[in-house]
């Protein structure tokens, strides 16, 4: 795809495990300040905005969302 939009030396990475790795580091942040979080908004909000990460975790485990590093030249 990069290639027929005129890019050239064409380096792709996957960096999935990086993903996966800063997801859990945003969780871990959240759960630690779960009583401030509630205290600033609800349960309800801070329980939706973990069951959406966890949900983003098991994808990035099944390989349904990944993320990718894309380095080109173009000509």
């Amino acid at each position: 795809m990069l290639e027929n939009a005129g890019f050239d030396d064409v380096i792709v990475e996957d960096q999935t495990n990086l993903f996966l790795k800063t997801l859990q580091m945003e969780l871990n942040a959240l759960e630690n300040m779960k009583v401030d979080f509630i205290d600033d908004f609800c349960e309800d909000d801070y329980n939706e905005i973990v069951e959406r990460w966890k949900a983003k975790q098991m994808r990035g485990v099944a390989g349904e969302q990944i993320w990718g590093l894309f380095i080109a030249k173009k000509k």
